[in-house]
């Protein structure tokens, strides 16, 4: 859009389904969940992007193809019901009043000194109604169990403090605080590294059921329960010719050490013998079915979808009554408390295969519900839009963007946004999903700085993706990313990556990126971005810079900017200072 179009006509325009970017080329050198050449395709562009991460790859294709919500829908209940008829009864029968939903486990871990074995606990509350929005309503208050015979009781009130069982408990005891266990016998502390907790036998400490009409209720397991565990081990040691299960073992060496630190080396070991029937079924499955590619890798990702809630590091929202996936706190964690989901349950539970399913058809239809600002009542307002099927003639590739080929100079905008200095794993997180989809292998290596060199090393790699983003970027064109840090070598690496891209910034402003972030939430913590703008040295001319973070508080007012975004805004703002410039005159920016 030309720079002088009002707000009312960019609002207008944001609203519509016309396609506005048609015939432009959008690129994206890092499209992880692919936001930005889906949102790009919606609106006529024509996106390309690289990703070293094959998963990543494989999400946006499907995004951007779209393959016949019908088909898969119908597929997937093929597929369902064959596992169903394969390994449903490893659940309980199907005609019970009362469905399981939750089976909670505690972890039984040997001390390293004194060998004594004791039930891993962080407290003894297993679930509470506090009538919070969202959670579970319940009969009972509160749930709790005994640390000494482990006997579930129901208690009256969600405030209470103390359970009467075997003696007198605290429902706050634990003997696990601080990353540490310490042993009720010789007192001593361990790691979950020294324990090798992920790897320890379990315990069924409770199950949860539901029964139409009723609330959910939470017992104590039975026989019948201990016996499909055992029939699960058995299904697994007598049928596992018939399943597809990853033989792989995990990365050695890793930023970060879990899980192997946990005592989990090999991707089956993170799932019970009843999962792994369940995903070893589905996935062989997979590979024989009689349906077209698209529709076989659309299933396959509503299948590994399932993984993050079907797992044995999966744990239990106290309050809300629902099960938290793996990687919710965005990285491998272990749960004192491990919950074990029903993937069949025909109405509740998070991450269910048919809820999984559900997800994956959602993704196929033309239908998006998006906010957008009305400017008669100041406020954004749910729009639900339907789009035309976009995604022709996209390329996205399995690639570094330092290396990736381009043919030529075709590319209107280059928009992405870079791994962050403080760098997540994503690639070592998504080994959990790619050993299953069979697609271990990068395209590359991530962008990410090195422990001895953390800023040169970054603006290094970053400074080689943007040249070769130049070689496919018109003539003065923009190139915009998104970047936050309140490190001041990470704002120190953005520059020196601009400098020997010969890039010249000519505009920064803030967006609200992870607003609300839950129990991530910090006064210390980036919740805003800075998008910022760059061109080549050749297509501006220097010019002072009036960006301040006072004007943009003021601007982005009743929202707050807190401390860790302060800084990191002027740090972005000292470092622009010297890069900063206006297109030279002539032409129109775009």
């Amino acid at each position: 859009m030309p720079a002088d179009t009002c707000d009312s006509e960019f609002w207008r325009l944001f609203r519509s389904t016309g396609q506005p970017l048609e015939g432009q080329r959008v690129h994206d050198l890092f499209i992880g969940g692919g936001t930005t050449v889906v949102e790009a395709a919606r609106l006529g562009a024509i996106p390309s992007g690289t990703d070293v991460d094959p998963l990543a790859v494989a999400i946006v294709r499907h995004e951007l193809k779209r393959p016949d919500s019908r088909v898969i829908a119908r597929a997937g209940e093929e597929l369902i019901r064959f596992l169903n008829e394969k390994v449903g009864h490893l659940y309980g029968p199907v005609a019970k009043a009362w469905v399981p939903l939750h089976y909670f486990y505690l972890h039984k871990v040997k001390c390293p000194d004194c060998s004594h074995i004791s039930a891993l606990h962080r407290g003894l509350v297993i679930a509470r109604d506090s009538s919070k929005n969202g959670g579970v309503v319940r009969s009972t208050a509160l749930v709790a169990f005994c640390p000494k015979c482990f006997e579930v009781h129901d208690l009256s009130s969600p405030d209470r403090k103390r359970l009467r069982c075997c003696g007198q408990h605290d429902l706050r005891s634990s003997n696990f605080a601080g990353q540490r266990f310490t042993c009720a016998h010789c007192e001593s502390k361990s790691t979950h590294a020294e324990l090798q907790t992920g790897s320890a036998d379990r315990l069924l400490l409770a199950v949860e059921d539901t029964r139409e009409g009723h609330r959910r209720r939470i017992r104590n397991p039975v026989d019948a329960d201990s016996a499909l565990l055992a029939s699960s081990q058995r299904y697994l040691r007598n049928h596992r010719e018939e399943l597809w299960l990853p033989n792989r073992p995990l990365k050695k060496a890793r930023m970060d050490s879990r899980p192997r630190s946990f005592g989990i080396s090999e991707p089956t070991e993170f799932f019970t013998e009843r999962q792994l029937a369940v995903f070893g079924h589905a996935f062989q499955w997979l590979r024989s079915a009689d349906y077209s590619e698209d529709v076989r890798c659309a299933l396959a990702l509503a299948v590994s979808g399932a993984l993050a809630t079907n797992n044995k590091l999966c744990s239990y929202a106290t309050e809300y009554g629902r099960l938290a996936p793996l990687f919710s706190v965005r990285s491998y964690s272990l749960p004192a408390l491990s919950v074990e989901l029903n993937p069949f349950h025909p109405s509740a539970g998070r991450g269910t295969l048919r809820r999984s399913l559900e997800r994956v058809v959602r993704s196929t239809t033309p239908e998006v519900r998006r906010y957008v600002w009305c400017g008669e009542t100041r406020r954004p307002i749910p729009l639900t839009m339907r789009f035309r099927r976009s995604g022709d003639g996209a390329d996205i590739r399995c690639a570094s963007a330092e290396t990736a080929p381009t043919k030529r100079r075709d590319t209107d905008i280059c928009l992405f946004d870079p791994p962050y200095f403080d760098y997540i794993p994503y690639s070592e997180l998504s080994e959990f999903y790619r050993a299953w989809l069979d697609r271990l292998k990068l395209g590359g290596k991530p962008l990410l700085p090195d422990a001895q060199a953390p800023t040169l090393s970054y603006a290094r790699v970053l400074s080689q993706c943007l040249k070769s983003a130049l070689k496919r970027l018109k003539s003065r064109r923009p190139l915009a990313f998104t970047f936050h840090s309140a490190d001041p070598m990470a704002w120190a690496a953005i520059g020196l990556a601009l400098d020997r891209a010969q890039l010249v910034i000519t505009a920064m402003w803030p967006v609200q990126n992870d607003a609300h972030m839950g129990h991530h939430a910090r006064d210390a913590n980036c919740e805003w971005d800075l998008v910022i703008v760059c061109r080549r040295e050749t297509d501006c001319t220097r010019a002072n810079s009036d960006l301040s973070v006072r004007t943009w508080r003021r601007a982005v007012a009743p929202l707050r900017i807190q401390s860790g975004d302060t800084v990191s805004m002027q740090l972005a703002i000292d470092m622009a200072k010297a890069r900063f410039g206006r297109p030279k005159k002539g032409r129109d920016e775009r």
